[in-house]
């Protein structure tokens, strides 16, 4: 089922590319910056009655022109994610934090506006919960590893400031205790500002739009 899914993706990607590719004369720049902004993060699955948690994100991205539409942007963030769960009438906001990778690929079906989707990697950098010291065993109870996908939005101004609006649907169950049998997942919606420099030499034109 994912791999029609993501053939699919892989086949509209292309035929936009195709379709909306300028001629080779025209440059191109590949542009770097950051972003940062809020996570409303929360899982889904086996467990029930959590609640979200706002949290927050930030760090580096690179941004790569394919065409005078299609953009791909790369990223590295720091990513605190997490969820809240009732303990016997005590709350426990549980803490897991990562170090994500992820390939957006960036269609401006108009000027400034963009469609966006793509897969993030990601790895556990620390698991902790607010109800007790946290034992060592706990974080070693998720899975260090998780997969995602990414669909969203974005608006980006002539300066190189840019506004996105993402959601990350958990494709990895992160439970990791091999004697509990559930299942479940990140769910992260993402609202970032960023900023992509421009230098004296690398300036590219606004997408030329009829």
């Amino acid at each position: 089922m994912m791999n029609k899914f993501f053939l699919t993706v892989s086949v509209l990607m292309m035929m936009i590319t195709s379709l909306y590719a300028q001629d080779e004369s025209e440059e191109l720049y590949t542009r770097a910056g950051f972003k940062f902004g809020a996570n409303y993060a929360n899982i889904t699955g086996d467990i029930k009655n959590t609640d979200a948690r706002v949290r927050m994100h930030l760090g580096a991205v690179v941004e790569f022109p394919i065409s005078q539409r299609f953009f791909v942007q790369a990223e590295v963030l720091y990513t605190a994610q997490g969820y809240k769960v009732d303990n016997g009438g005590e709350e426990n906001k549980i803490s897991l934090n990562y170090l994500t990778l992820p390939i957006i690929a960036k269609f401006y079906f108009i000027n400034k506006f963009s469609l966006e989707t793509g897969p993030q990697l990601a790895i556990l950098a620390n698991a902790t919960e607010s109800a007790e010291d946290t034992p060592d065993e706990f974080f070693d109870s998720f899975n260090n590893f998780d997969f995602s996908w990414g669909f969203g939005a974005g608006y980006k101004t002539e300066t190189g400031l840019f506004f996105q609006l993402r959601y990350n649907l958990g494709l990895t169950n992160i439970n990791d205790i091999d004697t509990l049998d559930i299942d479940f997942k990140h769910s992260v919606a993402q609202l970032s500002v960023g900023y992509l420099f421009k230098t004296k030499n690398n300036r590219r034109q606004e997408p030329n739009i009829e």
